[in-house]
């Protein structure tokens, strides 16, 4: 089973799951709202507009960002 990368998009947190985690317990909003940006992996990727870092197999999604409309991801 695959392990993938998701970002809450209200309060920013990261997590790995092979499921989408709970929805409970977000510290910016009454639930999490999840963004599946991609398969864990070992690449570093980091967003030029909120600075996450993530490492994924591949270039995440650009879904979800906090500091724009859109990530915009830099192959580290």
């Amino acid at each position: 089973m695959s392990v993938y990368v998701y970002q809450c998009t209200k309060c920013g947190i990261v997590t790995k799951k092979d499921t989408t985690p709970t929805s409970m317990g977000c510290s910016d909003a009454p639930f999490h709202k999840w963004n599946k940006l991609g398969e864990a992996g070992t690449t570093d990727y980091v967003c030029k507009d909120c600075g996450l870092q993530v490492q994924t197999k591949a270039t995440p999604t650009s879904m979800g960002c906090r500091g724009a409309n859109f990530h915009h991801w830099t192959k580290l």
